[in-house]
């Protein structure tokens, strides 16, 4: 066909179906929870609630308040007395909104607005604060009496909105589907994570990946603490997706975070490169001169309120000035994570890695074009986005999908060469060690959303891992395809973090290879393929 069907009667009907979903989302939610018996921590007792076989722990300090520290490395909490109730999400990091977007884009459409809804769903919204460090902890049972694997999620939306604590990440389904322990973290972002003031003074040396040093203490809390609620602290799996599994990739360079975890999943967001100096300084130069403070005052910053803050560096990041993200600082991250190779630190760590199929269907379905666009106009994208290699792959897609709208060419080719291409170049730098094995996924399953107009979005992947494909019930639909798929995928993820092999029962995913690239296909009904897309990868990624 020529154009996608983004008609005002589809826009209609997939309104009509929200409100159906919506309606039907708060019934059969479960007996009433009970408060748990009470764990011993580091810092104090505490106790949460237990609700249909799930003890749940939630907003338990694993650090101090960031204000007191601002910009400077995270402290651990200081111990109280008495019984400290876990009953509710703590707070979440303040959060940066309005991030510079890249290409055209009409916010204003109603078919964008429903996408952004959509996109909305399952997510938390408000309860921010400076006070953050806290994590949620989902157990089968809080005591000692018996070791599970710990599944430990960090969030996605880049390094600069998000919280562990949105519904789609509840851990129960893990817990009861795997009997393991699910640990989400909630950290420092933007600005208050990542604004590298070290140049300025040396008391502000590692504010370039505080972020990041939060997710270390939060390992070394699960380290001392997952015993008491269950979990074996020698049996950790880190996992995130998008900005969470770039984190994911961080982590497993920095010398702090050795043997605080074990195995690791990366979903859609490889990060094979940080942030290097001098774009780091020029970024914090523009957002001090933004605030109106020398760099001899930098200190001011940390009696700022932090909305401040968060403002000017967003203004010096649409300015061009730079980003917020890890940064190569030579002291808790030396190098850059997956280049040239990959860390010599965490060779021993067994690494799963994937992608959706159309990542890019949600980064470019506010193009004005999207499912309007000539082949012509494609290939002007094409040749924008790719150069010289836009119009053979135009080329390449077209022979291979012809029945397809001009406007999937250069969605597949957006994704082939951004998130797809960082996987296969991140599997292959972990198999170069020859130590321990790299598992690859594509999950293909199609969202029904507006007709399956975004076939397989980035993002599309989180409710199934969690088993939480109720939690999205605009985006996954009401059928039971989601959960055929989600059954799949969150046994496969168990399946790692206990074994380091995601391998079904009865049946054997075989490791990733140069040779062979063997992938395993998620849908309503799963395989293993070889070298998937193979023209497409020796075209685009190779």
């Amino acid at each position: 066909m020529d154009e996608l069907a983004l008609t005002r009667r589809t826009i209609l009907l997939g309104t009509v179906a929200t409100g159906v979903v919506i309606g039907l989302a708060g019934k059969g939610q479960g007996a009433a929870p009970v408060v748990t018996p009470v764990v011993e921590t580091t810092a104090g007792k505490v106790r949460g609630r237990r609700i249909q076989g799930v003890s749940q722990f939630l907003g338990v300090p694993y650090g101090g308040d960031t204000r007191a520290f601002r910009f400077r490395p995270p402290l651990a909490p200081k111990p109280w007395a008495g019984v400290r109730d876990c009953l509710a999400l703590g707070h979440q990091a303040p959060q940066m909104e309005g991030a510079p977007r890249v290409g055209p884009i009409n916010l204003d459409s109603e078919f964008v607005k429903q996408v952004r809804a959509a996109g909305r769903e399952g997510k938390l919204v408000g309860n921010e604060s400076e006070d953050c460090l806290v994590l949620n902890v989902y157990t089968p049972d809080a005591s000692s009496r018996r070791k599970r694997p710990v599944m430990v999620w960090l969030h996605g939306g880049g390094y600069a909105i998000g919280s562990s604590g949105d519904p789609q990440y509840d851990g129960s389904r893990l817990v009861r589907r795997g009997d393991v322990v699910v640990v989400g973290i909630n950290h420092r972002l933007n600005a208050l994570g990542y604004l590298y003031l070290g140049a300025a003074h040396e008391d502000f040396a590692d504010s370039g990946n505080v972020g990041q040093l939060d997710i270390v203490l939060a390992l070394q809390w699960v380290r001392d603490n997952i015993a008491s609620f269950g979990g074996d602290p020698g049996n950790v799996t880190i996992f995130g997706e998008s900005g969470g599994g770039s984190k994911v990739s961080v982590v497993m360079a920095m010398p702090s975070a050795r043997g605080l975890f074990h195995k690791a999943i990366v979903q859609s967001g490889s990060g094979l490169t940080a942030l290097e100096m001098p774009p780091a300084i020029q970024h914090a130069e523009r957002t001090l001169a933004n605030l109106g403070v020398t760099s001899r005052d930098v200190h001011k910053l940390q009696a700022l309120d932090y909305r401040a803050i968060i403002a000017a560096a967003l203004a010096a990041q649409k300015a061009g000035s730079g980003t917020l993200s890890p940064l190569v600082d030579g002291r808790s991250l030396p190098s850059h994570p997956f280049t040239p190779t990959a860390p010599e630190l965490s060779r021993d760590v067994p690494l799963m890695i994937g992608t959706a199929k159309d990542e890019s269907t949600m980064f470019m379905a506010g193009d004005p074009l999207f499912g309007k666009m000539t082949e012509q106009q494609a290939r002007e994208r094409a040749a924008t986005l790719l150069g010289a290699k836009g119009n053979p792959g135009i080329d390449l897609l077209k022979r291979l999908h012809p029945n397809d709208a001009p406007t999937y060419w250069l969605t597949a080719l957006a994704t082939a060469t951004d998130k797809w291409r960082q996987a296969i170049v991140m599997a292959e730098r972990k198999y170069a060690q020859h130590a321990a094995p790299v598992y690859m996924y594509r999950l293909d399953w199609e969202t029904p959303f507006f007709g399956h107009v975004l076939r397989t979005p980035h993002g599309l992947d989180t409710a199934l891992v969690f088993d939480n494909a109720d939690k999205k019930p605009i985006m996954l639909g009401i059928g039971p395809e989601a959960g055929q798929v989600a059954a799949q995928m969150s046994q496969a993820w168990i399946n790692f973090a206990r074994h380091g092999d995601p391998s079904p029962a009865g049946a054997t995913w075989p490791r990733y290879d140069p040779d062979r690239r063997a992938t395993i296909i998620f849908n309503t009904t799963s395989r293993i393929v070889s070298d998937p897309d193979r023209a497409a990868r020796m075209l685009l990624v190779s």
